[in-house]
């Protein structure tokens, strides 16, 4: 493009990746004819990525993006159909969703709230155990959903719930569940409950 001694200098700097920028500067500032060498270059840099040939999305990467996304911000006019969903996506929305937080116990145990219905008192959020416990003694005020994604999951008359199972906690009961082996469970329940006791 040019026979400028400073080429090198002004293609690194067109490109944003010369070292010794603030020294370069000084010697733009003092040279129009660097300057217009310049603007050369800087043409040519903003004319490279139409140089570069198009490459077809592979099939179906829209349609899976706009899917994942929908997983994660669709509200049903209920939140207890989200129950309804398949295993699959509820554990992906699960290992999509951010700021999980530490969960009282058992030791290493995070939550993360998915969705809040404030109309109806409600939240559906996911929940994960690490290993064996006993989780939080909890009340209920309008009565709690559990389905099970992962591991086991046992309640307070020694029924066993594995992965696809569904618990019924009824209203104005309490119970401090269990688990054997760890799980993953999404819950929806009230934003009204109330925990007892955090002890084993």
């Amino acid at each position: 493009m040019t026979n400028s001694p400073f080429s090198q200098e002004l293609a690194a700097y067109a490109l944003d990746i010369l070292e010794e920028q603030a020294e370069f500067e000084n010697e733009l500032a003092a040279s129009v004819e660097l300057q217009a060498e310049l603007a050369a270059f800087q043409a040519a840099v903003g004319d490279l990525a139409y140089g570069v040939p198009e490459v077809p999305l592979p099939a179906g990467l829209k349609s899976k993006l706009f899917d994942r996304i929908n997983l994660v911000s669709a509200k049903p006019a209920d939140l207890l159909e989200l129950m309804d969903w398949s295993i699959s996506e509820l554990q992906q929305v699960a290992k999509d969703l951010a700021n999980w937080e530490p969960f009282p116990m058992p030791s290493g145990s995070k939550m993360v709230i998915w969705q809040v219905d404030t109309a109806r008192s409600q939240v559906a959020f996911f929940l994960r155990v690490p290993g064996a416990g006993k989780l939080p003694e909890h009340w209920h005020a309008t009565g709690e959903s559990i389905l099970v994604l992962e591991g086991d999951y046992m309640d307070e008359n020694g029924t066993v719930y594995g992965v696809g199972d569904r618990s019924l906690a009824p209203a104005n009961t309490s119970h401090q569940p269990t688990t054997s082996m760890g799980c993953l469970v999404l819950v929806v329940t009230s934003t009204n409950d109330k925990i007892l006791a955090l002890t084993a």
